[in-house]
């Protein structure tokens, strides 16, 4: 009963997924079967930059953090915040690296589903639609690293932040959570202490309003043209 219920959780979240979503029903449920679920507790690490690739795994709850450690092992570069039902690692899978690039690691109390590598590599050589979804995917993760790139190269933590807010908001909705200072402040590429002078600087200016890590922007005009430096 329990394996039944893994199946079932894995075959939802697969086919919410861009990459799966477009196999056979049959085939969709073959992956399901191969695939297994693991629990992440707050802080622990899926896997870690240097280990063997294995899996990809897709996000069935919670939310990750993918990131990579500077070269004096101090500040975090925040690539992407992984939830349901996104993919991780597939990239490395795919392009057959030996090691893992990046970090994962749970921000929430998680669950993954793993689908074995070996798996991944006969669903490319066996179903177009499957690479087609793949290279979507490594086009658009693509552009999200690089509009990284773009701000933290071109523009201040205050414009960053602005650009944030307003994307979590047009994202979220209004009263969208914020991440911890730190967390906020390894996605932005800068550290916590200048995060909470700016979140602190918007708030008094009525630029947004902040209760209990909850953010509601007040005048969007402003934070706008912030935004745009």
């Amino acid at each position: 009963m329990a394996n039944e219920q893994k199946t079932t959780n894995a075959l939802q979240v697969l086919r919410e997924n861009p990459l799966f979503a477009r196999l056979l029903p049959g085939d969709l449920k073959l992956v399901a079967e191969l695939a297994g679920v693991r629990e992440l507790a707050v802080g622990e690490a899926l896997f870690r930059e240097g280990e063997p690739v294995e899996h990809t795994y897709v996000v069935l709850d919670g939310l990750l953090r993918v990131y990579q450690v500077g070269p004096k092992g101090g500040r975090q570069l925040v690539l992407h915040m992984a939830g349901p039902p996104e993919s991780i690692g597939e990239i490395a899978v795919l392009s057959e690296r030996r090691y893992y690039p990046v970090t994962a690691e749970a921000v929430l109390p998680s669950r993954v589903v793993r689908v074995p590598s070996e798996g991944m590599m006969r669903l490319m050589e066996e179903h177009p639609s499957f690479t087609r979804a793949v290279l979507r995917a490594i086009s658009e993760r693509q552009f999200d690293l690089l509009l990284l790139l773009r701000r933290v190269t071109f523009f201040e933590v205050q414009s960053r932040l602005a650009q944030y807010l307003l994307e979590r908001q047009g994202h979220d909705g209004p009263g969208f959570p914020l991440p911890t200072n730190p967390d906020l402040a390894a996605q932005l590429g800068t550290v916590p202490e200048i995060v909470s002078r700016t979140l602190s600087r918007f708030h008094k200016q009525r630029w947004i309003r902040l209760e209990a890590r909850r953010v509601w922007i007040e005048n969007e005009v402003v934070l706008i043209a912030v935004a745009k430096g």
